[in-house]
C-alpha cells in the first residue's frame, strides 16, 4: 500500500532517529514530502551506486543490506521497524553505498534527500544522532571484514545465527523470528550455500539446532556460544 506518510500516527516514530524532534515539527519538515511504500518480500529497496534520492524509514517489516559481488552477495547489516536506510549516501557524495532487500513484506517511508537535509541542519542533536550512527555502520562494516578474515566458517555460521536472534528475536515457536533460506544465511556469514547447509546440518545432528516450519530453533545456546 502506498500514500503520504505521516510521522504523528507512525507506531514506529518513538523508536525512530526522528525521537529527539517534537512530532509537530517532523510532522511540518518531513511529512508533506514523504511518502509510505509498500514492497514485496524480495524485492529491493535500492541498490548499490544509484544516485541518492533520499532515505527510508521501516515502519514496519524486516530488510537486508548487502554488498553485490561478483561470485555472490553479502549480507552486511539486518534492519527491522524504526531502522534508517541510506543514511551514509546523505554524507558521500549522493550515491548508495549498499544494496538492500525486504526479507518480508515491509511498509517503508521514503524522505527526499532535501527534506531530510532541511531537517539535520536545523536541529543539532538530530544531526549529530545521525553522525553517530552512520559511524556505528562503518564500524559494523569494519568489523564484519574482520570476521571473515579471522573467523571460520563455523564460527562465521554461528555469529549469523545470533546475529539474527539479537536482531529480530523469537517468534511464539521459540525460533528465530525470520524465515531465511540456506542462500541468505550463508550471505550473512560470508559463506557458500553448500558449506551453510552441511555446517547447519551438523549443528543439528549435534542438538543445537533444529528446524521448524522453514525456521531455526536454537536449542543448546551454551553450545551454540562454544562454537
Amino acid at each position: 500500500m502506498n500514500g503520504y506518510g505521516d510521522c504523528l500516527t507512525c507506531k514506529s516514530f518513538p523508536k525512530s532517529a526522528f525521537s529527539c524532534i517534537e512530532k509537530e515539527t517532523i510532522g511540518r519538515a518531513v511529512t508533506s514530502s514523504s511518502i509510505s511504500i509498500g514492497f514485496k518480500k524480495g524485492q529491493d529497496v535500492y541498490l548499490e551506486n544509484n544516485p541518492s534520492k533520499g532515505v527510508y524509514c521501516i515502519q514496519t517489516g524486516k530488510v537486508k543490506v548487502y554488498k553485490k559481488c561478483l561470485e555472490r552477495n553479502i549480507t552486511v547489516g539486518l534492519t527491522s521497524n524504526s531502522d534508517l536506510l541510506g543514511l551514509s549516501s546523505m554524507f558521500n557524495g549522493g550515491v548508495y553505498t549498499n544494496s538492500t532487500k525486504c526479507l518480508e513484506d515491509s511498509q517503508i517511508c521514503f524522505i527526499p534527500k532535501k527534506a531530510f537535509m532541511n531537517l539535520l541542519n536545523s536541529n543539532q542533536q538530530m544531526m549529530m544522532d545521525m553522525l553517530k550512527q552512520s559511524c556505528l555502520e562503518n564500524e559494523k562494516l569494519s568489523n564484519f571484514l574482520r570476521d571473515l578474515k579471522c573467523k571460520n566458517t563455523l564460527s562465521r555460521i554461528v555469529c549469523a545465527l545470533l546475529h539474527i536472534n539479537e536482531k529480530y528475536g523469537l517468534d511464539e515457536n521459540k525460533c528465530l523470528n525470520i524465515t531465511l533460506t540456506r542462500k541468505e544465511i550463508s550471505e550473512l556469514a560470508g559463506t557458500t550455500t553448500e558449506s551453510a547447509i552441511r555446517i547447519l546440518n551438523d549443528l543439528k545432528k549435534e542438538k543445537v539446532i533444529v528446524f521448524f516450519n522453514n525456521r531455526i530453533r536454537i536449542q543448546d545456546m551454551n553450545k551454540l556460544l562454544r562454537y
